[in-house]
């Protein structure tokens, strides 16, 4: 057999390929089964031929196109579980990364259940509801705002505001609370700052810049 081998090497190469498309269109994935249905038969079979030729109870041509059939299937079955093998390990790979638990993103939190600032109870309007902390790690850079300077940007921090979206989603009431708190009430609307953050959340960047008079500072509006 190694000398038929030896005379049908590109032959064999051939079937093996041709045995890993077919085992790689066939399976489905699950677990392999070698000795299953109609497999079972065929290593019968394959054993039968190989025991009549290496038996020498068939001899001359018939022996020689016997294990060239064998040969050639035995290339072909080895192509097929090497395309069932790898074909199951990578669904495996797929299935673990599938039920890989998500990253967790923080979600919003009610203004009640944030820490409270001081005198947030005689502060006009509703305090914006906010995030115990940016999504995955990365608050957006809301200095980009016109009017929010370094220090305005902490404070919004400290309310659980991190996110463009977050300022996009505030009511009027909301844009009073913070106008108040911030010391500078009338200047979120003048600045419009929800409509530049609308803008930028959606990355645009063509937030309307402000005239000088209005330029970003961290104290209150004369």
């Amino acid at each position: 057999m190694l000398y038929l081998a030896s005379q049908f090497v590109w032959f064999l190469a051939a079937a093996f390929v041709l045995g890993l498309v077919m085992g790689w269109i066939g399976h489905d994935g699950g677990k392999l089964r070698l000795f299953g249905g109609g497999a079972g038969w065929l290593a019968a079979l394959w054993a039968l031929g190989a025991g009549l030729t290496w038996l020498q109870i068939v001899n001359g041509a018939p022996a020689t196109w016997i294990e060239t059939a064998l040969l050639f299937s035995a290339v072909y079955v080895a192509g097929c579980v090497a395309a069932a093998l790898l074909r199951g390990t990578r669904s495996a790979g797929e299935a673990a990364v599938a039920a890989a638990p998500a990253e967790a993103v923080p979600a919003a939190v009610p203004a009640a259940a944030l820490p409270p600032v001081e005198g947030e109870v005689t502060i006009p309007g509703e305090r914006p509801a906010g995030l115990a902390a940016a999504r995955a790690g990365k608050p957006d850079d809301l200095k980009l705002i016109k009017g929010v300077a370094e220090q305005n940007e902490a404070k919004l921090h400290a309310l659980g505001i991190w996110h463009f979206e977050q300022i996009a989603a505030w009511t009027p009431r909301n844009v009073e609370w913070v106008g108040s708190y911030l010391a500078f009430p009338g200047r979120i609307e003048r600045e419009d700052w929800v409509g530049q953050s609308k803008q930028l959340a959606a990355g645009s960047g063509d937030a309307e810049v402000p005239k000088p008079a209005e330029a970003a500072i961290d104290k209150p509006a004369a």
